[in-house]
């Protein structure tokens, strides 16, 4: 016996606003953490932001909402990280590695509120909370490592120890992002990837000095 064609439809537009309102609630938490602050916002604020009634959509707990964005930001990250190609009609690595820059710019950017809310948020009032940031530091941290011992493994990046370099790069990224974020007139793109991966990859002393 066939499905119910009616009924399939019916699931499939209960599905997609279910879906619509999910996104809804999730843009609206970053909102409302970007404004109020992780520790001083509520699940009411968040459904009022959103204009959900209460009940009519399960939404579950504060820091399950704020783990699910910080997954969400993971995966556009990892999306925008390309592995390095040596092929000759790939480009130097240099510049594959700045266009790899510029993408996890562009996601940091676009996911403005939720960039600053990362970079802003007080610690020590919530241990789950803490927690919860330590672990998705730690885990764009070790895409970092992966990144520099696959450059090792390619003969790209010079004999170092990993774990350290890639909190260097992360605490960099963090800094610029914070400044970039908050000022009137911040630097392209392309500026900010380039002058990231300048001083990452050759330091402050010009050769010879």
């Amino acid at each position: 016996m066939g499905t119910d064609p009616v009924v399939d439809r019916r699931k499939e537009r209960a599905e997609q606003l279910r879906r619509r309102r999910k996104a809804e609630i999730l843009t609206a938490a970053c909102r409302v953490f970007c404004i109020k602050g992780y520790h001083r916002s509520s699940i009411a604020d968040i459904l009022e932001a959103a204009k959900i009634a209460r009940g009519t959509f399960y939404l579950g707990s504060k820091r399950a909402i704020f783990e699910e964005l910080l997954e969400q930001m993971l995966g556009q990250i990892r999306g925008a990280v390309r592995r390095i190609q040596l092929e000759p009609e790939a480009g130097t690595p240099l510049a594959q590695l700045q266009g790899n820059v510029e993408r996890v710019i562009a996601v940091l950017e676009e996911n403005r509120e939720l960039t600053i809310i990362l970079l802003r948020e007080a610690v020590g009032l919530d241990n789950d909370f803490d927690q919860k940031l330590s672990t998705f530091y730690q885990r764009l941290a070790g895409m970092i490592e992966a990144a520099l011992q696959l450059g090792q493994a390619m003969g790209l990046v010079r004999s170092c120890e990993t774990r350290v370099v890639s909190s260097c790069v992360l605490g960099s990224l963090k800094e610029v992002m914070l400044r970039v974020l908050t000022e009137p007139d911040p630097p392209s793109r392309e500026t900010l990837s380039r002058e990231i991966l300048a001083y990452n990859l050759q330091g402050l002393f010009l050769r010879g000095a």
